[in-house]
């Protein structure tokens, strides 16, 4: 099944091969580069949690030895091209993904689709354990990402969104070669790869060149087990003495990727959290009282989680946590106003199609209309959802998902315990 659709001087092109692949593509005229990338619809909460951190570990193996292709052959390839590329690991999704000239696109589509289809051999297992367990341990020295695997636990529990990415020391020493082949041979199939460009290229050369390299791979599983997930509000501390400053992580659920009220809970955190100009920025930042102050939305399939994240010295962490805890409380109580609405849509419009000039985010962008509506969108009808966002959409949204005083709240650094308190 294909389809092309025109919009806007722009071509948008969907393709699904026999073979369960499916391709999506944006063209865009007057650019002289053309981004690509293989997404792999599978991540940490795909793992059985023995096995916790083997699609990341997969997807450092592809850059190890591939059929055609030794590790070093595969950096010096990338650059002959003048490529920009590299993968990613996330609770969802593993992708592959390049930037080049439109000339060196064939190649590079040679390279990307290899990728996904690591040789794993035991050996080279053996020796990226290693790198993995050293990527772990440097991580551990890391406290932003010390405290949000920490508050990921404590907000999921027993959910498999509570595992870590990189995995623990020890699932990454138990797991075997053979279990990872195994996990491949399931998650790597055609009909759970979406392929996405964006960019200056010829639609029916691309589709031809993918059904090549995929007419040998297998239609693998499509789709995960859907667990619920159950929040129940908390209150921790970890005491970690090696760090300096305190970190706070407060979670809230909020909406899924797919849901029609995603923007407006995009806008309550940019009016809470945007890096200028936002209650937070002015309240926290601009006072001295934190390093950093930011809210962020979480999407996942079925479900989201809304976040705030605060930095600041240990001496005021319990000052810092009554001011975010106020304004949150505002939210909630809903001290919004029409004028301060329309300044946080402007930022999402321009923040929308200032990258919407890239091709490497707008081929990103596809996989996001693609898994959130089914189809693809041009930057106008996304601008048109969030222009469309109301007064009223907010109040509704903060009522079906409060912010508070129910939260998941974890901090961490040399604070002692009984040195923080949830705020009245």
């Amino acid at each position: 099944m294909a389809t092309t659709l025109t919009r806007q001087d722009s071509r948008f092109y969907t393709h699904l091969l026999t073979n369960g692949l499916q391709m999506i593509g944006q063209e865009i005229p007057g650019v002289q580069s053309v981004a690509a990338a293989f997404w792999v619809c599978t991540g940490t909460r795909d793992e059985d949690r023995r096995q916790m951190g083997v699609s990341h570990f997969l997807e450092h193996m592809a850059f190890r030895k591939t059929k055609s292709f030794t590790g070093e052959e595969i950096d010096r390839a990338f650059e002959e091209l003048g490529a920009e590329h590299n993968a990613a690991t996330s609770w969802e999704m593993t992708y592959y993904w390049a930037r080049v000239l439109r000339e060196n696109l064939p190649r590079t589509l040679e390279i990307l689709a290899e990728l996904t289809h690591p040789t794993l051999e035991a050996e080279a297992f053996d020796t990226e354990r290693k790198v993995i367990l050293e990527e772990i341990a440097r991580y551990d020295d890391v406290p932003s990402h010390v405290l949000i695997s920490r508050f990921m636990r404590d907000f999921y529990g027993g959910h498999p969104l509570s595992m870590d990415i990189l995995g623990t020391p020890e699932t990454i020493n138990a797991l075997t070669v053979e279990e990872m082949r195994s996990y491949w041979e399931r998650r790597y199939g055609t009909r759970n790869i979406i392929f996405s460009i964006a960019g200056n290229f010829d639609w029916n050369e691309v589709v031809k060149q993918v059904e090549h390299l995929s007419a040998g791979w297998q239609p693998g599983e499509t789709g995960r087990a859907s667990v619920r997930v159950q929040i129940d509000p908390s209150f921790k501390v970890y005491p970690t003495e090696k760090f300096v400053q305190e970190q706070i992580a407060i979670g809230v659920p909020t909406v899924a990727r797919n849901d029609s009220r995603y923007y407006a809970s995009a806008i309550l955190a940019t009016i809470l959290g945007d890096d200028t100009g936002s209650r937070l920025f002015w309240a926290l930042n601009q006072t001295g009282l934190a390093e950093s102050a930011s809210a962020q939305l979480i999407e996942f399939e079925d479900t989201g989680l809304f976040v705030v994240y605060l930095v600041t010295q240990p001496s005021l962490a319990q000052q810092v946590l009554d001011v975010t805890q106020h304004e949150l409380e505002r939210v909630q109580n809903f001290d919004i106003e029409q004028e301060e609405l329309e300044r946080c849509k402007a930022k999402l419009n321009s923040s929308l199609i200032i990258g919407g000039e890239s091709t490497n985010e707008r081929m990103m962008g596809l996989i996001s209309s693609w898994q959130t509506r089914g189809r693809l969108e041009t930057l106008e009808e996304i601008r048109e959802r969030i222009e469309s966002v109301s007064l009223e959409d907010l109040q509704a949204l903060v009522n079906d998902f409060p912010l508070w005083p129910k939260q998941v709240v974890t901090a961490g650094g040399p604070l002692p315990g009984e040195s923080l308190r949830q705020s009245a």
